[in-house]
């Protein structure tokens, strides 16, 4: 949400931000400071009635999740379902609180079981007609989608579910077990700052994503999230452009080092560390459902998103 709070700013919205900071400790400040911060943690009832009776907001982005790359969710699987509990909490303190909408940010970790193979891309319905995912994550995150629509059902709580796929952002920081944050970050600090190699890679390093700006998905989720044309309705958010891990590490290699001058250009290795049953080989959403709907497209290039990584580490050191 650091990156949609200052967009919804712009759009004339007064904004709260909510957290409990359990996964850095602190507030990092993407944000900026033209909105009010209150720490709670959601998964405690009694804190979100309060909230919700005290604030009294017209529409909750309910973004809050237990966040993790693939090393994560597996080390902390139970740690998954506080996440229902969180959702289930913001769902009936807005009913109670006569809120319009609450829009949930999900993942493309619904798709889990379904097909997924490089010429057919994932659609939004696909997740009702195969079985729920097998992993806790991915669970967590089918669930929130369906007790989001069971509220509407039985309530009239309008809702709008957000899939974004593999977002890439330069605020999230690696973590020394590799898997635990995302790949993205990994790389980075390995890469940039590090300057391992061979670079320790998960699997074959053959699975394919496709890499999403973060702030295309974030215009997306500020700019329709309280349209009507997305009342009660799910939609993709992804740049469909396939890349391997492996071929992501190279180019985020040759682009510091063509175009920033971080070192020589060198030959890469990879040091291939056993990967989890789970995960997914390929991730590829369509995207035609919010391009038809609401004109949505992500425009920026993974060369692109690296270029934007890569300057905003530099400056940051």
């Amino acid at each position: 949400m650091q990156a949609v709070i200052p967009l919804l700013i712009k759009n004339g919205h007064a904004v709260y931000g909510v957290d409990n900071l359990s996964r850095y400790g602190e507030r990092l400040g993407h944000a900026g400071n033209d909105y009010t911060f209150i720490k709670v943690d959601l998964t405690d009832r009694y804190s979100v009635d309060n909230l919700l009776e005290n604030v009294k907001p017209d529409y909750v982005i309910q973004a809050a999740a237990t966040i993790y790359g693939v090393g994560g969710f597996n080390k902390y699987c139970a740690d998954m379902y506080k996440d229902i509990t969180l959702h289930d909490n913001v769902l009936r303190a807005a009913v109670a609180n006569d809120v319009e909408k609450v829009v949930y940010i999900s993942s493309s970790m619904v798709y889990e079981n379904c097909p997924q193979i490089k010429e057919t891309p994932v659609m939004e319905d696909m997740p009702d007609e195969w079985p729920a995912p097998y992993t806790d994550y991915g669970l967590s995150k089918f669930v929130g989608e369906r007790v989001s629509r069971a509220y509407y059902k039985q309530h009239g709580l309008k809702y709008t579910i957000w899939r974004p796929f593999n977002i890439i952002t330069p605020y999230e920081k690696s973590d020394e077990e590799i898997g635990i944050s995302h790949v993205f970050a990994d790389y980075i600090d390995n890469i940039l700052f590090k300057r391992t190699n061979p670079l320790p890679i998960l699997g074959t390093g053959e699975q394919i994503r496709c890499f999403t700006w973060i702030g295309e998905v974030a215009q997306a989720i500020a700019d329709f999230s309280f349209d009507e044309r997305t009342d009660n309705e799910t939609y993709n958010l992804g740049n469909p452009e396939p890349i391997t891990m492996k071929e992501l590490a190279e180019k985020i290699k040759t682009i510091a080092a063509t175009e920033f001058n971080m070192f020589d250009n060198y030959q890469m290795t990879f040091k291939h560390i056993p990967s989890f049953r789970n995960d997914v080989m390929v991730r590829i959403p369509d995207v035609s459902r919010a391009s038809a709907d609401l004109d949505w497209r992500a425009i920026v290039k993974v060369d692109d998103s690296i270029r934007l990584c890569i300057a905003h580490a530099l400056e940051k050191k």
